[in-house]
This record gives structure tokens, C-alpha cells and sequence, in this order.
């Protein structure tokens, strides 16, 4: 299981527009706290499928996309309800980066705790 590249033309479609919520990570491969929190995203998108989309931006190849929603670097992660979205603060220690605990309890502020994983 890969998560789905997003582009600024499918962005509108995939993210804004959706009904379910979505999560965005905004990544590169020469990232190396990039490439430790893609095997995190990919479990909990198996975990939280059919309940939250997960997606990737690539930071190099969508420069637009990122200037938008990633201005003070990578990893950053999004995620939209509704079509609002709110950044995932990064942790206080820069080198512990996002863990997985961490997003769940997102997931679960972000909607409420509506989610049931089955």
C-alpha cells in the first residue's frame, strides 16, 4: 500500500471536496524524518481505511502546492475536515518527529471522536 500522490490539479477533487476527512503528508524522499514517518502514515492508512483518505504531496515536484501549505519545511501533515484543514503541530523535540500515538489522538480531536475502527 503506497499513500495516493496529490497534485495541485487533483487537490481541489481528492482533498477540499471530499466527505471523508483526509490526512496530508507533505514529504520528499531526501527527508530523512520524511522516510521514518511514511511506514507510520502507511499503517494507519490500512488501520483507518474507508474512514480517513490519506495522502502524500511531494515537496519537490509540487512546488506550488507546497508554497501554500508547507512554508516552514518537511514533514508537515495536514488534516482536513470538511474541507478545512489545520496543520498537525510538529513536536516540541525536533528530533523525536511525529509519532503514531501522536496523530491518533489528532484524528480523534479532529472529528470528534467519531472514528470506529473495526
Amino acid at each position: 500500500m503506497n499513500l495516493e500522490l496529490l497534485t495541485l490539479l487533483n487537490f481541489q477533487e481528492k482533498v477540499i471536496q471530499s466527505s471523508k476527512p483526509s490526512m496530508v503528508l507533505f514529504s520528499n524522499d531526501g527527508c530523512h524524518l520524511c522516510t521514518q514517518l511514511k511506514p507510520i502514515c502507511l499503517k494507519l492508512a490500512e488501520e483507518y481505511s474507508g474512514l480517513i483518505n490519506f495522502f502524500n504531496v511531494d515537496t519537490l515536484e509540487e512546488e506550488k502546492l507546497t508554497e501554500i501549505f508547507s512554508d516552514d519545511g518537511v514533514p508537515t501533515i495536514y488534516f482536513f475536515v470538511n474541507g478545512d484543514g489545520t496543520e498537525i503541530p510538529y513536536p516540541a523535540d525536533e528530533n523525536s518527529g511525529y509519532d503514531e500515538k501522536t496523530l491518533r489522538n489528532f484524528f480523534n480531536v479532529f472529528t470528534s471522536g467519531k472514528l470506529k475502527i473495526v
